[in-house]
């Protein structure tokens, strides 16, 4: 290619951002999928919403590993060929093998084009990694240079929130995720119409207190969403697994009464629900 066809900087992300198909096609942006499995298949599952009615269907919980290297080595391969400079956002090295792949991935490119990648660390992960992408595609919009963009990204990052719900424990218990002496008490509460609240720790998704939901998820997500609303105006982006279409229009419709400013929904892709399970919503926001 033409290298004066180039433009300036472009991004190549992993699967787990949940980015919305349109938005990562629309500014060319590159991501490296999650390899899904079930462990008695040999096929790979491609689709995430495939992915969760078959959950549903077999009761078993999938498996997932990190991008391997090669889908980052192509994923910059076409990225190079139009952005002079290529910005890799990851989610947190702490909880995937994923930052090491992307790593490696670079260093077997030519020294020349390992030059123009640069791989940044959300500390982050899904929709909350996702805000980071949006919010570095805003930057290189307004021409912002690679170097400014990456200050800004480095305190962007500790301003965003995750919060969410898992509809039935019972896919943790499955993945040994929630094990015993916990996971009975655990299953008790949820019948009582307790279940416990997600939020990222330390760069990592993990349960971080209890809400009384009964069946109504919807309505404890806006609830929170509401009290930390009173801080100013909020930008959102919603993942959810196989979320049905009534309450997925409850959730925008009440998020849309906050006059907040939803950024995208996206099904939440297998790194998180494959544990997590059908049903589980995932809501990250920034002022």
């Amino acid at each position: 290619m033409d290298t004066s066809a180039r433009r300036k900087i472009g991004i190549v992300t992993d699967e787990a951002s949940n980015l919305s198909e349109d938005f990562a096609l629309k500014h060319d942006i590159e991501v490296a999928k999650y390899p899904v499995w079930f462990p008695d298949e040999d096929e790979e599952i491609k689709d995430t919403k495939t992915l969760y009615q078959r959950m549903r269907e077999l009761k078993k919980t999938a498996k997932t590993s990190a991008p391997p290297p090669l889908r980052f080595k192509k994923a910059y391969k076409r990225s190079l060929e139009k952005f002079d400079k290529v910005l890799v956002i990851l989610l947190f090295k702490g909880w995937s093998g994923t930052f090491d792949s992307a790593t490696q991935a670079r260093n077997q490119m030519p020294a020349q084009e390992q030059e123009r990648i640069e791989i940044f660390d959300t500390h982050l992960a899904s929709v909350a990694e996702g805000l980071v992408v949006w919010k570095a595609q805003e930057l290189i919009n307004e021409g912002k240079g690679l170097a400014e963009i990456l200050e800004i990204l480095e305190e962007f990052r500790n301003s965003v929130r995750l919060f969410g719900i898992i509809e039935d424990l019972t896919w943790l218990v499955q993945g040994g995720r929630l094990r015993q002496p916990w996971a009975t008490p655990a299953l008790l509460l949820q019948k009582a119409g307790v279940r416990p609240a997600i939020g990222i720790v330390g760069g990592q998704i993990k349960t971080t207190g209890l809400k009384f939901s009964g069946k109504d998820r919807i309505s404890v997500i806006l609830k929170e969403l509401k009290k930390v609303s009173r801080k100013g105006k909020l930008r959102i982006a919603v993942a959810h697994a196989d979320l049905c279409e009534e309450s997925l229009s409850r959730l925008k419709q009440g998020i849309g009464d906050l006059n907040a400013e939803l950024l995208f929904v996206s099904q939440l892709t297998a790194l998180v629900g494959s544990n997590t399970g059908p049903g589980t919503i995932l809501v990250a926001y920034h002022y």
